[in-house]
């Protein structure tokens, strides 16, 4: 082997080791914003905006802000399915995460909704959901304990919502 070819691979190999440091710190930076998002997280209920038994319609969109991460999901019997927005109604994530109804599936969904959270710099967490069934308790309670505030979603608006998109866009 020549010389010049030894320097190169000399160079190569302290390029990869480089590569690997700096991909191992961003991925500890990364854990840690996703562990202070966690320990940031806070939910709120209607309750807290209740004034007198009365709610503000006003105060209820201040919980959303540009620093929060909107979780929709469709409540199953065996699964659930996730996907996420932000505060304008983008979409943060390509497809549904799908996971089960129970603990095990519940933790699965916090952290993917934390590594969303953290991948696009949001500090809190709303779940919507439709209380149909008795399916969402479980799930809805669960979250609420971990610091995620849970909205419902009334599901005559959202039926109503998809039949006025399926009319603009699908001709009868």
């Amino acid at each position: 082997m020549n010389r010049n070819a030894h320097t190169s691979k000399k160079q190569t190999s302290k390029t990869a080791a480089s590569e690997g440091r700096r991909g191992k710190e961003e991925q500890a930076e990364f854990i840690k914003k996703c562990e202070e998002i966690v320990k940031g997280l806070q939910a709120h209920s209607w309750k807290d905006l209740e004034v007198g038994h009365k709610f503000r319609h006003n105060e209820k969109l201040d919980l959303i802000t540009a620093g929060s991460l909107i979780v929709g999901c469709d409540i199953g019997s065996v699964k659930h399915f996730i996907r996420a927005i932000d505060a304008q109604g983008r979409a943060l994530t390509n497809k549904p995460f799908p996971f089960e109804n129970d603990e095990e599936g519940f933790k699965a969904a916090h952290d993917w909704m934390v590594k969303v959270a953290a991948q696009n710099d949001k500090t809190q967490i709303v779940l919507a959901l439709e209380p149909t069934g008795h399916y969402w308790f479980c799930f809805a309670a669960w979250c609420t304990s971990h610091g995620i505030t849970v909205v419902q979603v009334n599901p005559y608006a959202v039926k109503g919502k998809h039949n006025n998109q399926r009319t603009l866009t699908k001709p009868a």
